[in-house]
């Protein structure tokens, strides 16, 4: 086309972004250490405690305690499995050194294969009392340990979760069908169990179980019993918790992570827990404020600001929705997501004698559906900025996942409203702060190729469509210059 300047080399580079890698084959399985290596420790005190089998018994070191473990065979990866608080620590063989601990996981694991070593010094910066260790040689390892990834700075759904184990009964299902989906799924706690250590064991035991690998947002709140939401409030009032600062974290968490959809509790507590319901009330309180940035400030120059496209509440009565747990799932070999959610639940030892138990152990219930007091099938639209569900029981309707090239806001046209979506998005980025765009908003905004969000990107989306819509000259992008 005559009067549009070709780029040249533009059509190769755009090539580029489409690049993908091959996976390697699967490993041999690891050889296991655990139970034949030697562990000394600078303290002298005897360590099997570390390898009994038992998440309640610790061992404690001080700030620079070392640990030497020494093995039949060159040790690939170390499992720890810290008691109540992480800390940094390290892995070294003769004069080098591996820095762990960064994520402040309390199941961690260190891949140290690049030493090649079969004696190994782990050493702690603080006080902290380890729970296991575990030790590997190459290969794949056991189903059961867990490498966890960090918190998705981008989710596509986020459970705000009240307690260590109501992700696994009334929201039962959810998460093991999101990820069966290929879903980004998030999970923030509201309240911390940190004075009963083990309930933080179990909480990372069974979401690995119902296969989670991204980290879950500890709470940041005592769990206080409570039978209304006045109580709930009380008990945060006397504890110096105040409103605000509850509200704040809601805000955080929805900015910080940025969902699609945010799931959250009944309104009423399901059977009334003052907790579920605080939980809620905030929660609502912080989807209505979380894209001010005049609101909360301090979390919106960390993370940007988050308008929520859809929230789901459980048992929410306007615009029902209704899940399905009870179809097999591939991505959990034949298993239902409700047979998943009650092996994630067995892993939480200390609350089989709660009477929801009933519903995931026994009690003559083999599927999802058979619960019907607070059913966890039974969900509400309560809230969208992308339109109402039209009965496809799908929590992503409306959701855009696909963008074409220079689309960023997934009407399905380029046109003016993307290049300034993509202007302002480059003007976050440029004053340090998020994009606010999803990794696929992202990928079709960077109509350059070049692999950053910048103002030439929507210089580009404004000449195609001018180009375009305005001239009609249809020309495609690699004909486009401004």
């Amino acid at each position: 086309m005559e009067n549009i300047k070709i780029i040249a080399g533009f059509l190769s580079a755009a090539l580029f972004c489409g690049m993908f890698s091959v996976l390697p084959a699967s490993a041999e399985a690891a050889a296991e250490y655990t139970a034949s290596a030697q562990m000394v420790a600078s303290s002298g005190y005897n360590t099997n405690v570390m390898r009994d089998g038992k998440e309640g018994t610790v061992y404690t070191f001080a700030p620079g305690g070392t640990l030497t473990i020494t093995a039949s065979g060159p040790i690939a990866g170390v499992s720890v499995k810290f008691d109540k608080k992480p800390a940094l620590w390290h892995v070294s063989a003769g004069e080098t050194q591996l820095d762990c601990g960064q994520h402040a996981f309390l199941h961690d694991y260190a891949d140290i294969a690049s030493l090649g070593a079969s004696q190994i010094v782990l050493t702690f910066d603080a006080y902290v009392s380890v729970s296991e260790i575990r030790i590997f040689g190459a290969g794949d390892l056991p189903a059961d340990v867990q490498v966890w990834e960090p918190e998705y700075e981008k989710a596509d759904i986020a459970l705000f979760s009240t307690h260590n184990d109501d992700e696994h009964l009334f929201f039962l299902g959810l998460i093991p069908d999101a990820i069966a989906r290929g879903k980004k799924m998030q999970v923030v706690y509201f309240c911390h169990h940190n004075g009963e250590p083990v309930r933080l064991h179990e909480t990372l035991n069974a979401l690995w179980e119902v296969g989670l690998r991204h980290y879950p947002a500890m709470g940041r709140f005592p769990d206080q019993y409570s039978e209304n939401l006045q109580w709930a409030k009380n008990n945060f009032t006397n504890a110096g918790i105040s409103y605000d600062s509850v509200v704040a974290y809601q805000v955080e968490m929805l900015r910080r992570f940025k969902p699609d959809v945010v799931v959250g509790h009944d309104v009423n507590g399901e059977y009334g827990h003052g907790q579920h319901r605080y939980n809620t009330e905030t929660l609502r309180k912080a989807l209505e404020i979380s894209a001010d940035a005049a609101q909360y400030p301090q979390s919106a120059a960390l993370y940007g600001t988050w308008n929520v496209p859809k929230t789901y509440l459980h048992l929410w009565a306007q615009n029902p929705l209704t899940m399905h747990y009870d179809t097999p799932l591939e991505y959990f070999g034949g298993r239902t997501a409700y047979e998943v959610s009650k092996a994630g639940y067995a892993k939480h030892n200390s609350q089989q004698y709660t009477w929801f138990t009933g519903w995931l152990k026994g009690g003559g219930y083999t599927k999802a559906s058979q619960i019907t007091t607070y059913s966890p099938l039974k969900y509400g639209l309560y809230r969208s900025t992308v339109g109402l569900d039209t009965g496809i029981n799908d929590m992503f309707e409306h959701i855009v996942t696909e963008y074409i090239k220079g689309d960023p806001d997934g009407d399905g046209a380029v046109t003016v409203a993307d290049a300034q979506l993509v202007l302002e998005a480059a003007v976050h980025l440029t004053a340090g702060l998020e994009s606010g765009l999803t990794d696929a908003q992202t990928d079709a905004a960077d109509t350059d190729c070049d692999g950053a969000l910048t103002v030439a990107d929507a210089q580009l989306i404004l000449a195609y469509y001018t180009v375009n819509t305005v001239s009609e000259a249809a020309a495609d992008w690699s004909e486009i210059v401004f």
